[in-house]
């Protein structure tokens, strides 16, 4: 493609991107508004509603204004907690449209063309979303949804995997890409010895005590819901919502799901996780308030301590396990190292950092604020969790590297006949 041709396609597919995200929820908002309608309701509120999630989803803040709910009184607040399982669902469509312009020789117009797109969109919702009750933050509304794009297109287009199908394949690829990569091979020679040998196992390693843990909270999360359907079940009772209704308080369950289950992931690291403020669930102890009456409040492990206990344990055997199947992948550190208490404290330690750096970056970007008062603070202590993961996962990971990353015996007939002395 010429950058004509790649500026027009990738502005297209923004805005199929924005209109996709948007219409996940303004769809079965606008259902519900044509069959359960209040006469006194217009279609702009299922609109500004659909485009304040959409904004939400992005990380812009959504002002409440003072006002009476019933006949209580609520104070102004701000809800900023990112509803994960939507923001999840964009971030992936703007990776794949990075990769589809990796077909094109250059790929600056298309991330030109698709941040200007997505902007000038965001820049309508955010403007025409405004309403005095409940608006979004109109700076925010306008920068963060085409940030957020261009950093997932940025991504996808320069380490994705090509897609380039009939003559595109003839093509060489983008200079970006060939740029960029040869960039980062430079800057990875140059880095220390060390580093370098135990940069790729540790974030191997790291990162699959984070998908373990993961996982369990989500298998977790799942029991929870089975073991507790008829409390489920009451909750979506007691909400008194028509079938188009629940519809739609599942979709939005869905869309905060991805949260819930990295709140079960602090809690098996110990830490646990707050809904509102004041409130603890953690295996060590369980602190509530009232809690929301949604029904997803059913698979908060509260009240399991004695199985708590045990889950405690799930980071650190994900640590052990993801440590030893790294070995194929050390080798860098057998060969460099000369002794193992310093190979397996290194990469131990460096598979600690690396797991509590990705879990704390989950743990700040599933919390935040739902509504007045208390609720201003939901979710998970990012600091405290990164601590007590990198304690978990680097005291066990250093055990479990003393098998990984044993140096290998010397291999110069001079040192292998001075260590058969020794």
């Amino acid at each position: 493609m010429n950058r004509k041709l790649t500026f027009l396609i990738a502005a297209l597919e923004a805005a199929i991107v924005a209109a996709i995200g948007v219409g996940i929820t303004l769809a079965p908002l606008t259902v519900v508004w044509l069959f359960e309608n209040d006469p006194s309701i217009d279609w702009l509120v299922p609109y500004r509603t659909a485009a304040d999630i959409w904004l939400m989803a992005h990380g812009t803040r959504l002002m409440v204004s003072e006002g009476v709910l019933g006949s209580v009184a609520v104070p102004e607040f701000v809800i900023s907690m990112l509803p994960l399982g939507m923001t999840f669902v964009v971030g992936y469509m703007a990776f794949k449209l990075g990769r589809r312009l990796t077909s094109a020789s250059e790929l600056w117009p298309g991330w030109i063309a698709a941040t200007a797109s997505y902007g000038g969109i965001s820049f309508l919702l955010s403007t025409t979303a405004h309403n005095d009750a409940i608006y979004p933050v109109t700076w925010q509304g306008t920068f963060f949804p085409p940030a957020f794009l261009f950093f997932f297109v940025l991504i996808g287009s320069l380490f994705g995997k090509r897609e380039a199908i009939g003559d595109a394949m003839g093509i060489p690829e983008p200079t970006e890409r060939i740029w960029v990569r040869a960039y980062l091979l430079r800057q990875f020679n140059s880095m220390h010895w060390a580093i370098r040998a135990m940069l790729s196992p540790a974030f191997r390693a790291g990162t699959g005590v984070v998908a373990i843990t993961l996982g369990v909270s989500s298998v977790l999360i799942a029991v929870l819901i089975a073991l507790n359907w008829i409390q489920f079940t009451r909750l979506y009772e007691g909400l008194h919502v028509s079938i188009l209704g629940g519809i739609i308080l599942t979709l939005g369950q869905i869309a905060i799901l991805p949260n819930v289950i990295v709140y079960g992931a602090s809690w098996l690291t110990g830490v646990g996780f707050a809904i509102g403020e004041g409130s603890m669930i953690s295996p060590l102890g369980t602190v509530v308030g009232p809690l929301p009456a949604l029904p997803i409040t059913a698979a908060l492990p509260i009240g399991q301590a004695e199985f708590g206990l045990i889950a405690v344990l799930v980071p650190m055997l994900a640590a052990f396990i993801t440590t030893l199947l790294i070995r194929r992948h050390a080798a860098d550190i057998r060969f460099e190292f000369a002794s193992a208490w310093s190979a397996a404290i290194s990469l131990g330690l460096a598979i600690g950092v690396i797991a509590a750096v990705e879990l704390g970056i989950l743990a700040a970007l599933a919390s935040g604020s739902v509504g007045p008062g208390r609720l201003a603070t939901v979710g998970i202590n990012p600091w405290m969790l990164m601590v007590v993961v990198f304690i978990e996962v680097a005291s066990v990971a250093i055990l479990a590297a003393f098998f990984s990353a044993r140096p290998d015996k010397p291999d110069h007939p001079l040192l292998s006949r001075k260590h058969k002395v020794n």
